[in-house]
């Protein structure tokens, strides 16, 4: 008996590059920002720390303390100006990846058989065998697949019909591993 071989279309629009784009954004940088935020907070309570130590003319305390709450803050603001600096790059990135979408308005070919996964969008074709696959389920409404540990490919479940949604799934869960990300 031959396996089935999974091959159908996806649209590439403008919406869905940048809603995808914009949502692996904010994943990628949503837990590191609060734990910049929360650093930033520690630094506030020490330099209070450090205050009350100037005041009781401990300054070498006071010192240690300032020391300490001057490079946290130098870390957390440069931390956030490399923030700026990559949504300001993907605004970039987005823009340009838009209008190349225009000009090769293709649809993106999804294709799973025995031997591997292939991704061709207007612009490239991948093929991974199922050993370099994992894949998961990003807030029941994405389907992500990590290919070779450094290429993703993001699946809006609203961008595909249910019966070809349930059989990728089901292609997955046979031919890849389930790992969180």
């Amino acid at each position: 008996m031959t396996e089935e071989i999974l091959i159908y279309n996806t649209p590439c629009t403008e919406e869905i590059f940048k809603q995808i784009q914009h949502y692996e954004f904010k994943r990628i940088w949503k837990k590191n920002l609060a734990k910049n935020n929360k650093n930033l907070f520690a630094g506030t309570i020490i330099l209070l720390f450090a205050i009350i130590f100037f005041i009781t003319e401990d300054y070498g305390f006071a010192g240690l303390f300032g020391g300490y709450v001057i490079a946290t803050y130098i870390y957390c603001f440069s931390y956030y100006s490399q923030y700026k600096k990559h949504k300001k790059n993907i605004q970039e990135l987005i823009a340009r990846e838009i209008s190349n979408i225009k000009i090769n308005s293709k649809d993106v070919i999804w294709e799973f058989n025995s031997t591997h996964f292939c991704f061709k969008n207007y612009k490239s074709e991948y093929k991974f065998i199922w050993q370099e696959i994992t894949y998961c389920i990003l807030d029941d409404k994405y389907l992500y697949i990590t290919a070779s540990s450094f290429m993703h490919f993001i699946l809006d479940k609203a961008n595909i019909d249910e019966s070809n949604l349930n059989k990728t799934i089901a292609y997955l869960e046979k031919k890849s591993q389930f790992k969180e990300v």
